[in-house]
């Protein structure tokens, strides 16, 4: 079987892609409920950069090598007031509205 240039390249891509989806399947995760407590609805924040936080019943934070800064102010603007560089969790309630998860680049 012989490869071209352009099947070479799409084959590398492809392997690329799937390397990018195995690292965001194995990224830090931050999972926040409704509550009160860790229970009703729940949402899981494990996009790079920062995401807004509506949820504030409970948290659990998943390290997979990705430390993440929490903020008391949307948008991750003002002071960093946690930082997570271990899996911890609560089920009281918190007053982080965003978060930056950190990235390797």
């Amino acid at each position: 079987m012989a490869f071209t240039k352009s099947s070479t390249a799409m084959l590398v891509m492809v392997l690329l892609a799937a390397l990018v989806m195995t690292d965001v399947a194995n990224a830090s995760s931050f999972i926040a409920w409704t509550g009160p407590g860790c229970n009703f609805g729940a949402t899981q924040y494990r996009n790079c950069g920062c995401s807004n936080i509506k949820e504030h019943g409970g948290y659990n934070f998943t390290y997979n090598g990705q430390s993440a800064s929490m903020h008391n102010m949307g948008n991750c603007l003002g002071v960093v007031n946690k930082r997570f560089s271990s899996s911890a969790g609560s089920c009281s309630a918190f007053g982080w509205n965003s978060m930056f998860i950190q990235c390797r680049k």
